[in-house]
């Protein structure tokens, strides 16, 4: 197995909600509540959940787009929270974001060669033509035309966009990628596409992606590692072969078998969970599915189980798995 290059230990991202008339702290949305990973080098570690789990939120405060509340994330052994706005700098060249939307990703007042000209300028990487250049080289890479440069960001349809979100993510050389739902706002046909770019910039410039999405289908192609996220805890994590063939966890199950299946002739039985997700403010004591899991028996409601080692590489938090 590849060295860690990232490595998550017991991360926090609570917001604090405030009521009455002096807008004093009544309570906090656990957002993310103390989750724990690696993501070994060249690989992509999927994260997925139904929106509301805490997934974006935990890639927001993995890139210090979030400041966190507890915990720490340690990249090539530093710990991010630890570093100074100089070192959080330098650590932006190597750890860079995909947005779910790429039009309110750019900026619409700036042609996107001068945007990223301007982020090779903060950062000391080139300037002038030696910029213009650089800014040529990595559009074509991402499958976008030179001429592409002088245009702005209402001149090109959703996948161009999100083709130049990914270019800027690129043009600072990074060896990290956080990729927050890419193709969720992207038509369907168009979704392959950057799926395939992905794969392809991976492999020619050695990333390493998070992978957010709640579309297993998608997890299912092009991630080595899936973790599962549910109301801010991670209740799930296996290779991407391991976890598709046996998945242990009641969620798991019901999201896996929520995948849309092309054989019309082939049945499959989808597991329906009742009920809505609770709220991260209020979180349910006990194990936090157990307001909607199928399989749920008393302790589930009384103790909140451990995310256990049940196999090689499998983890799984949940009273009625044996290990």
């Amino acid at each position: 197995m590849s060295e860690a290059l990232l490595r998550v230990e017991g991360l926090k991202k609570h917001f604090p909600v405030r009521s009455g008339v002096f807008s004093r702290i009544s309570g906090y949305v656990q957002a993310v509540d103390g989750i724990d990973f690696s993501i070994a080098r060249g690989d992509t570690y999927g994260l997925v959940g139904e929106s509301g789990c805490g997934k974006s939120t935990a890639g927001y405060t993995i890139t210090r787009l979030l400041s966190p509340t507890e915990g720490a994330v340690y990249y090539q052994g530093k710990n991010l929270f630890d570093l100074n706005a100089a070192g959080i700098r330098q650590a932006r060249r190597n750890i860079q974001i995909v947005f779910q939307d790429p039009y309110s990703a750019l900026n619409p007042r700036k042609s996107i060669g001068d945007a990223m000209k301007e982020l090779l300028a903060v950062h000391g990487m080139g300037r002038g033509a030696e910029a213009k250049e650089k800014v040529r080289e990595v559009l074509q890479t991402c499958g976008l035309a030179p001429y592409h440069y002088g245009r702005y960001p209402h001149e090109f349809s959703g996948g161009q966009r999100q083709r130049i979100v990914i270019a800027r993510a690129l043009i600072l050389n990074p060896q990290f990628i956080v990729a927050d739902e890419p193709i969720s706002a992207l038509d369907v046909s168009i979704q392959s596409q950057i799926i395939n770019l992905l794969e392809r910039l991976q492999d020619e410039f050695h990333l390493t992606y998070l992978f957010i999405s709640h579309d297993l289908g998608v997890v299912k192609h092009i991630s080595d590692t899936v973790g599962v996220m549910y109301l801010g805890r991670l209740v799930e994590e296996a290779p991407k072969q391991e976890f598709f063939a046996r998945p242990l966890h009641p969620y798991s199950k019901a999201l896996i078998s929520a995948i849309p299946v092309m054989d019309p002739r082939r049945k499959i039985d989808r597991i329906i969970l009742s009920g809505d997700v609770p709220s991260p403010a209020n979180p349910p004591a006990g194990c936090r599915f157990h307001t909607r899991c199928p399989e749920a028996v008393q302790r589930c409601s009384i103790e909140e189980p451990a995310l256990r080692c049940i196999a090689a590489d499998h983890r799984v938090s949940c009273h009625l798995v044996e290990g």
